[in-house]
C-alpha cells in the first residue's frame, strides 16, 4: 500500500494537552519550593534548639519550682527560699516520701547548681575571645531600623515585656497577668511531682540515692558522662511536661497514688533500692 511509505504525521498538542503539561511543570515547580522552605525551616529549628540548648546550660534552673536564672547570687537565694521549701513539702505530701528522701532531691538541685558554675567559669574563658571577634550587630544600617534592646521574660504569661519600668508595671497589673499566676503556680506544684519521680527513676541516680542514704557523697568524683546522662533525663521530663490548663486541672487527692500503700505503683524501683515513705497517721 502506498500509505506504508509515508510517513506518520505527529499530531499537534491540543489546548487542554498543553494546559495540562504547564499545570505540571508549574505544580511540580511549586512543589519543589516549598519543600526548600520546609528544609530551610527544619534547619532554622535545628538551630533554634541547638542554641535554646547551649543557653539552657549556662543557666541556673531549680527542675521543681521551673526557677531559672543566669545569676548565681539568684540561685542560691531561691534554694535558700521559702518558695523553694514549699514546693519539695508539696511533692513530700503528695509521694509520701520520707525526710532523707527529700533531702536528696534537694541536694540534687544544689549539685546541678555548681556544676552549672564550674561550667560558666571554663565557658567565659571561651566566650571572651569569641566575643571580641563578633559584633551582635554586624551589617545592622540605619535603614535596618534595628537596635539591641533588653526585655522581662514572664513564664507564667509566656511573653516578653521591654525592659521598662512603665512596661514591667503596666504588665504587673494586666488581668490576663494575674490570672496566669495564679494557673502558673497550680502548675508548678502538679508537675513538680512528675518531675521529682521521674529524677528518681534514673538508674544512675537511684545508686547515687544509695549511696546518700549511707551518709555518703554521692556527688563528688562523678564522670562527666554520668552527670551528662542525668541531665538530658531531666531535660527531656521538663521539654515533655503535660501543659497543664484550667480545663485539665487534676486533683492530686483523687489521682495521686498513695504510696505508703504501694510505693512500686508511681515509680520503678529496683529491689536493692527503697525510697521511705512515711505513713499517714
Amino acid at each position: 500500500s502506498s500509505d506504508l511509505g509515508k510517513k506518520a504525521k505527529l499530531a499537534k498538542p491540543t489546548a487542554n494537552a498543553t494546559n495540562a503539561n504547564n499545570k505540571k511543570v508549574g505544580k511540580e515547580a511549586v512543589n519543589e519550593e516549598e519543600e526548600e522552605k520546609r528544609k530551610l525551616e527544619a534547619r532554622r529549628e535545628k538551630q533554634r534548639r541547638r542554641r535554646e540548648k547551649n543557653s539552657e546550660k549556662m543557666a541556673f534552673t531549680c527542675s521543681f519550682c521551673k526557677f531559672r536564672t543566669f545569676e548565681e547570687k539568684d540561685i542560691e537565694v531561691h534554694l535558700e527560699s521559702t518558695t523553694h521549701q514549699e514546693t519539695l513539702d508539696h511533692i513530700q505530701k503528695q509521694t509520701k516520701f520520707d525526710k532523707v528522701v527529700m533531702e536528696f532531691l534537694h541536694e540534687c538541685m544544689v549539685n546541678k547548681f555548681k556544676k552549672t558554675s564550674m561550667r560558666k567559669v571554663q565557658s567565659t574563658q571561651n566566650e571572651a575571645a569569641k566575643a571580641a571577634e563578633k559584633n551582635l550587630l554586624e551589617g545592622v544600617t540605619d535603614e535596618d531600623h534595628m537596635i539591641k534592646v533588653e526585655t522581662v521574660h514572664c513564664s507564667a504569661c509566656n511573653t516578653y515585656v521591654p525592659a521598662l519600668y512603665s512596661s514591667v508595671q503596666q504588665h504587673l497589673k494586666s488581668p490576663d497577668h494575674a490570672k496566669s499566676r495564679v494557673a502558673y503556680k497550680e502548675q508548678i506544684k502538679r508537675e513538680s511531682v512528675l518531675t521529682a519521680t521521674s529524677i528518681l527513676n534514673n538508674p544512675i541516680v537511684k545508686a547515687r540515692y544509695e549511696q546518700f542514704a549511707k551518709g555518703e557523697n554521692p556527688f563528688e568524683n562523678v564522670e562527666p558522662s554520668q552527670e551528662s546522662a542525668v541531665e538530658t533525663n531531666e531535660a527531656e521530663q521538663t521539654t515533655e511536661q503535660i501543659n497543664f490548663t484550667e480545663d485539665t486541672a487534676v486533683d492530686f487527692t483523687e489521682d495521686t497514688v498513695d504510696f505508703s500503700e504501694d510505693p512500686t505503683d508511681q515509680i520503678d524501683f529496683t529491689a536493692d533500692t527503697d525510697y521511705v515513705t512515711t505513713e499517714e497517721n
